[in-house]
């Protein structure tokens, strides 16, 4: 059996996919078979002439993957808007059991799993289920994005305080789009995250001009930027 975490954010486009495929190639980087998996997505690209989810093709472009896209996603919604509105709009009914499922059936395969979920952790999946609920469905460890950007230090407590509230465990931070050098405001908000949360940083990533970029980084560089041992 496998082992999983749960990938949420504190904002919109907060990078959440990014960091989910970084933590991928870092386990791959060390020979742990490990995947992403995207139980619900909002939001399409065209990709040999069929529709798939815009994550899992991000997770296809620039990671080590050898299965359909299917395999990496379970609900698959064209309208880029909550999982419960475009469920609605689409006439899609959305069942946990299957997403329950298929996260078992991936934890038998695999040695670790990335669940990345559709935005944070209070967003509705379909009426009366949100994303906190599947997560303690899942009952998987959360790991949570950030950045250093004004306004974090309300959004992280936010986020974290509302995971402790329904008793979820925090496995750790990871700050995305650090930049090469910071400045006050950005070096403070580091150590009041951490003194606010009381968590963790398990990773730092950096900002990327370019999508592609993310395939010109060394294994070392993988390593440095994500606490691997922390999670395998």
């Amino acid at each position: 059996m496998g082992k999983g975490y749960f990938i949420t954010g504190t904002d919109t486009n907060i990078g959440k996919t990014f960091v989910t495929s970084h933590l991928v190639a870092a386990m791959q980087q060390i020979r742990v078979d490990a995947i992403p998996y995207k139980p619900i997505q909002s939001g399409v690209v065209k990709k040999n002439n069929r529709l798939v989810g815009e994550d899992v093709a991000f997770y296809k472009e620039y990671l080590d993957l050898k299965e359909d896209f299917s395999y990496y996603n379970t609900y698959t919604l064209e309208t880029p808007v909550s999982p419960h509105l475009a469920s609605k709009l689409e006439n899609v009914t959305m069942n946990e059991e299957v997403i329950l499922e298929r996260y078992k059936e991936l934890e038998e395969q695999h040695e670790v799993i990335f669940v990345e979920g559709a935005g944070g952790v209070a967003v509705p999946l379909k009426e009366d289920f949100d994303t906190i609920d599947l997560m303690k469905e899942l009952k998987l460890p959360v790991i949570i994005v950030t950045t250093l950007k004004l306004g974090t230090l309300n959004h992280t407590l936010l986020t974290t305080e509302y995971l402790k509230y329904h008793q979820i465990e925090i496995k750790g931070l990871i700050i995305n789009k650090v930049p090469s050098r910071l400045n006050v405001m950005e070096k403070d908000n580091v150590s009041m995250m951490k003194k606010m949360t009381g968590l963790d940083v398990i990773g730092l990533i950096p900002e990327y001009k370019q999508p592609e970029d993310f395939t010109k980084i060394s294994n070392l560089q993988f390593q440095n930027m994500i606490m691997t041992e922390k999670l395998v």
